[in-house]
């Protein structure tokens, strides 16, 4: 009763907001990340018949063009990771100028909290200031460590309006000439993986053992979230720490235990005549890999990934936490592919194994399993494609917690 008596609110809301004529603003640098999130913001809005605009910045901090955005007829302004919170009208903080005049202000955080808070240093409590996770283990997160009494939800969207195949046939999906597309970078947040080793080396020699502790177990595991490794391996050696030092931990964790992951998906996959696109390919696997590695941009950007795909017969892709689900495997299904993914928590929440994705661990050899199917059994990598399309739009999993967006607003 109570979400249906909300969903009417929103719709009369919405109505008034369009007689009104009444904005949301997203704000963002001019970078091809963030406009790709743009995109799937934005077509929300479109079905939701809401008008918007968006406004992209450049690096520096002064950003007068967010001028616009302190207008009366301003609904709410949405922004990402830390951006907002650096940006500056002149000498006054923007944050500060939308508190003056009483517009709320959506913080969407893309990245695990702990590589991101950090970076909230003018006015990440003003009473305006609502925050958005990516899924309940990095909420789980932000409230242990970040901001306990902060205003929070869960959005996720990983489905881009582009890229979509409306058909699928036998014939076109064995013409593609691609088995397997794996589309993974090593530079992480935090670094180069000699960059990270050099951070843990600065902490202390009892935090350095819990560290390497934590990343050593976090590696197999696809069920919790990552911080519970470090929070175990702090308390068997009785150890508290504050939260900037959790934050730092936290990160090089998160940052090893990709970098880890993704180079044993590269171990395996140069044995296989798949592609593989990466910012670092590692050099002692290119000699005799069967695989082909690319590393340039024009492979590398978000657009010529997203048109590559449809080439593709399967896609691999990792999470970034065991409950979040990748926008390239949204984007494999939207394009017709075999979704090969981590056996992990959300996956097991949205697939079924072996009927519409294939399901690989870290710890036996069922991703080389996944690879020679993609590979070697086309038809059966056809039954698994079609199997997954109608998971693209299926609502569950389209746009979870959008709504929140416009709570946040209203209340």
């Amino acid at each position: 009763m109570v979400k249906l008596l909300d969903s009417i609110v929103r719709r009369f809301k919405v109505q008034a907001w369009r007689r009104q004529g009444r904005r949301f603003y997203v704000c963002h640098v001019a970078h091809e990340n963030d406009r790709a999130a743009t995109t799937i913001i934005s077509e929300y809005f479109k079905q939701a018949g809401i008008d918007f605009r968006v406004i992209e910045f450049g690096p520096n901090g002064n950003r007068p063009e967010l001028k616009e955005c302190l207008d009366d007829r301003t609904i709410a302004i949405l922004g990402y990771n830390q951006q907002l919170d650096n940006s500056w009208i002149n000498e006054e903080n923007f944050i500060t100028a939308t508190v003056k005049k009483n517009i709320p202000v959506i913080q969407l955080i893309l990245d695990h909290p702990s590589s991101r808070w950090p970076a909230f240093v003018n006015n990440p409590t003003a009473f305006n200031v609502r925050y958005t996770l990516v899924s309940d283990y990095c909420r789980r997160y932000f409230h242990r460590y970040c901001l306990p009494t902060a205003r929070t939800a869960v959005i996720s969207a990983p489905f881009f309006p582009g890229g979509r195949v409306h058909t699928l046939t036998r014939e076109a999906f064995l013409s593609r000439n691609i088995p397997c597309l794996i589309p993974l970078n090593l530079r992480r947040i935090g670094g180069t993986q000699e960059e990270v080793e050099a951070q843990i080396g600065k902490l202390d020699r009892e935090i350095q053992e819990a560290v390497r502790e934590a990343i050593e177990s976090a590696r197999f595991d696809l069920e919790n979230p990552r911080e519970v490794h470090l929070e175990e391996s702090l308390k068997r050696r009785g150890r508290k720490i504050p939260n900037a030092l959790m934050h730092t931990c936290s990160r090089i964790v998160e940052d090893m235990t990709h970098i880890w992951r993704r180079r044993r998906v590269f171990e395996i996959a140069a044995q296989f005549p798949v592609l593989i696109q990466t910012d670092l390919p590692p050099p002692e696997l290119l000699p005799n890999a069967v695989a082909s590695f690319r590393s340039t941009p024009e492979w590398t950007n978000h657009e010529a990934t997203l048109a590559r795909i449809k080439s593709c017969r399967s896609v691999l892709s990792v999470s970034l936490a065991n409950d979040a689900l990748h926008d390239r495997t949204a984007s494999a299904i939207n394009a017709g592919c075999a979704p090969i993914v981590e056996d992990n928590v959300i996956h097991r929440h949205v697939f079924e194994p072996g009927e519409n994705a294939l399901f690989f661990r870290y710890d036996d050899d069922s991703l080389r399993r996944c690879l020679e199917t993609v590979c070697n059994d086309p038809e059966h990598a056809y039954a698994i494609a079609r199997a997954a399309m109608p998971l693209r739009d299926k609502a569950s999993i389209r746009y979870v917690g959008f709504h929140n967006i416009l709570d946040f607003a209203i209340k």
